[in-house]
């Protein structure tokens, strides 16, 4: 298939010829430059999947199988999972190409499980940074490990509407010079796409040298009928300076009194404010104009009511909105209000006006910026410090210097038609800070909490607005959440201020110290929250305590109570559980389940051409859970059998059926996987494959550590999550005349800097030395995958614990 056909097939109708030059390039650019609204998503996932599935050889061979398609925001992550959707639909290729979504919340992860197929990821900064650094939003954190590797290995990212990244786009610039520098598995690129793109801000330390291929429109791009109707679409631009007020409610009545006079019936008229509290203000009172409102802090499943209401192409009316619209959003308006905003910003809502070229030169689109004047010069030092202060409090989440840029611009432009409007940038540009570095990078490697519980903060590397969100969900909760309720679901959880869900909770905590809850995956239980509010994190308040409508959104008013969302059932992540695979599968024996994860990580090794040491990864396959047959594994798995039971008799075993009356493991915090590891080095086994066979829970990776609440031997040996020093550990068969004898476990492993055997830390350390993060990181990935693959041989409803 050409590529103009597939595109033809996907979108009915034929590519630009930017599009066209971008599929069929010897090398994908890393810049696209292309105006508002000339097809740039469609160019990325169509250009990569042609490349991918349908060009030669040596092309497909070269392209990533992951598109990873990162978005600064959350409204543009179901309108472009939609969109790929429809494409991949069309062109019969929805059970060959997989489509995930992650955004917000509590989310389906599942796309872990498949690190061989070809795939679209779309999602928010948030959640596609934070597992690419190895702390992933709303993801069990023992899977912390597997999205790292997949989003850092064998992977195109897609940076859309850089304009709005921030600190993230520095972020992803350093991340795409680390996989160059330590290399991958698999070909790695990024591609970076706006209408308003600086290269500079991509010139971060480690990326500094690298030289970057451009694409932009070319003279026929231009003359194309349909895209030239774009680039001319004429949208007279006016400096409004005479509506805003510090005073919040007069400002508010002043703008929705322009809007009513502007307002052309029958059409769209679409106003955008920078701050969600005075899109509500305008909002309010535009109501019984039949306004409508969208911004950033709702639920989602709130949101996606609105949004299919106002998002329609041809809707008429008056839409409220905030930054949400600024980028990607599809719609048109004849009508256009805009707080002043930084330059690239305008340039993008201008985009959302006379969009497709609908209104001619003799009735054009018409917008008006709203100035947000600074203080008055010439006031005394200490009246101009305060008026400053007070100024800078006002264009948050902007600057005052980028504003005063925009309005010089604005002045110089009486009309906003795309082909005439100046970049904007300015003489000066850096990269936003602050820049993770190589040892921030290599510190993220180690997943294990500190002794409180606590991770390094990786929401500096995130987002850079000095507002970090934490997401907020509402049920009905009497005394505490009931032990065994379900996981919190992204659609029922808000994204809200840090700084503004901090005040409010603690004020609903005033009222009601039960007010506020969050899981704590280590204790295995709800804990009722006492003190600050974590960026990122989940939180579950009762629904009494208030703060949100689903109208308004968030709001922080006590009288806005919500109802509760419909959700799936997800199950909680902790720490301690019995592993879900290991339980409830069927009695399966160690020899089968070794017999059978290998093979199953023998056909990841056929299906994926990288460049690993296969042997040590098929090794640890082998013998990743050597450790079941530890006496306190062995007598957890056949507690509920009766006596005389002849399966107590045969074994050992991985699995069981989990049949009722079980007992947990007589040892608290037990890990088989740590014996498994400890036995393979007693046995003079490689430390990669005995370190990939640590690592195949997630839960052992650069250090062993004994939990706070672990109670150790009553003879003090050294113990760490379960194991004794000195534990004897029987003789077994795994399969392929692989017999271990029994073996005798040390832990002084332990140890750090002794003059014995070289520790724990320091063989995973010089593994990471030697293998680089991404690719050690993408074989404990296989090795998990290879196993949860044979556990689910033997059930049919398999949870990925």
């Amino acid at each position: 298939m050409t590529f103009d056909e597939l595109f033809n097939t996907a979108t009915g109708h034929p590519p630009f010829p930017f599009q066209r030059a971008l599929a069929q390039a010897d090398l994908l650019p890393n810049l696209l430059e292309v105006p508002t609204g000339a097809g740039k998503t469609a160019t990325a996932v169509l250009g990569w999947l042609w490349r991918r599935r349908f060009a030669e050889s040596e092309v497909r061979r070269v392209t990533p199988r992951r598109l990873v398609f990162c978005l600064p925001m959350r409204s543009l992550v179901f309108q472009t999972q939609d969109a790929v959707r429809t494409w991949l639909a069309r062109l019969n290729l929805l059970d060959v190409v997989q489509v995930h979504a992650l955004l917000g919340g509590a989310i389906d992860n599942s796309f872990d499980r498949y690190p061989e197929a070809d795939m679209v990821l779309v999602g928010t900064q948030d959640q596609l940074l934070s597992r690419a650094l190895n702390r992933g939003y709303a993801v069990s954190r023992y899977r912390w490990p597997m999205h790292y590797a997949l989003l850092n290995n064998d992977c195109l990212w897609v940076m859309d509407e850089i304009q709005l990244m921030g600190v993230g786009l520095s972020t992803s610039s350093q991340l795409a010079a680390l996989r160059e520098a330590w290399g991958a598995c698999g070909p790695v690129a990024s591609l970076w796409m706006s209408a308003t793109l600086d290269p500079r801000l991509l010139s971060t330390v480690d990326a500094v040298s690298r030289e970057l291929r451009r694409h932009t429109l070319g003279a026929l791009d231009r003359a194309a009928p349909c895209l030239a109707r774009r680039l001319d679409a004429s949208k007279r631009l006016a400096l409004r300076s005479d509506l805003f007020d510090p005073d919040g409610k007069v400002y508010a009545r002043a703008v929705a009194k322009a809007v009513v006079e502007a307002h052309v019936g029958g059409t769209r008229t679409l106003v955008v404010m920078n701050r969600v509290e005075r899109a509500q203000a305008v909002h309010a009172l535009l109501a019984d104009q039949g306004a409508e409102l969208l911004h950033s802090r709702y639920r989602p499943a709130d949101r996606r009511v609105i949004e299919a209401r106002v998002l329609e192409q041809d809707r008429a009316g008056i839409l409220v909105a905030t930054q949400a619209i600024e980028a990607g959003v599809d719609i048109s308006s004849k009508t256009l209000f805009t707080e002043l905003a930084p330059w690239s910003s305008l340039v993008q809502r201008f985009g959302r006006c006379n969009r497709r070229g609908e209104w001619g030169q003799e009735d054009p689109g018409r917008i008006h910026v709203i100035d947000l004047p600074g203080p008055e010069p010439g006031l005394p030092e200490k009246l101009s410090a305060s008026a400053n202060r007070d100024y800078a409090a006002i264009v948050l989440p902007y600057i005052p210097e980028e504003l005063d840029r925009a309005r010089a611009l604005v002045t110089r432009h009486p009309d906003a038609a795309p082909r005439t409007l100046d970049p904007g940038l300015p003489e000066g540009c850096d990269p936003a800070g602050p820049v993770v570095r190589r040892r921030d990078v290599f510190e993220l490697f180690d997943t294990t909490p500190d002794l409180s519980g606590r991770d390094i903060d990786i929401s500096r590397w995130i987002r850079d607005d000095g507002r970090p969100d934490v997401q907020l969900a509402w049920r009905d909760v009497s005394e505490e959440p009931a032990e065994g309720i379900p996981a919190l679901h992204r659609d029922e959880l808000c994204k809200v201020p840090l700084h503004s869900a901090e005040r409010f909770v603690a004020g609903a905590a005033r009222r009601d110290r039960g007010a506020c809850w969050t899981w704590d995956s280590l204790a295995g239980r709800w804990r009722r929250v006492t003190g600050r509010l974590v960026p990122g994190r989940s939180y579950l308040l009762k629904r009494s305590a208030g703060g949100y409508d689903p109208i308004r959104g968030w709001t922080g008013a006590r009288k806005h109570v919500p109802a509760e969302v419909l959700v799936p059932i997800p199950i909680q992540q902790d720490d301690d559980e019995a592993d879900r695979l290991t339980l409830g599968a069927g009695f399966v024996s160690i020899v089968r389940h070794a017999a059978e994860t290998y093979d199953q990580c023998r056909t990841l090794a056929t299906r994926l051409p990288y460049d690993l040491p296969w042997g040590r990864v098929l090794e640890a396959a082998r013998w990743h859970d050597l450790g079941k047959v530890h006496p306190a594994f062995q007598e957890m798995l056949v507690s509920a059998l009766a006596e005389d039971d002849p399966l107590r008799r045969r074994g050992p075993w991985a699995k069981s059926d989990g049949r009722p009356g079980g007992q947990r493991c007589r040892r608290p915090h037990f890990r088989h996987e740590l014996v498994s590891a400890l036995a393979m080095i007693e046995r003079g086994r490689d430390d990669l494959a005995a370190y990939l066979v640590a690592c195949h829970h997630g839960k052992v990776r650069l250090a062993i550590r004994s939990r706070p609440t672990e109670p150790g031997p009553r003879d003090g040996r050294a113990h760490a999550l379960g194991v004794y020093d000195q534990d004897l550990l029987p003789a077994t068969d795994l399969a392929a005349d692989t017999n271990v004898p029994e073996t005798r476990l040390r832990l002084d492993l332990m140890e750090l800097g002794s003059d014995g055997r070289p520790s724990w830390a320091g063989r995973a350390l010089a593994l990471l030395d030697t293998w680089g993060p991404f690719r050690l990181a993408l074989m404990e990935t296989l090795v998990r995958v290879a196993d949860w693959r044979a556990s689910a041989l033997h059930t049919e409803e398999v949870s990925l614990a």
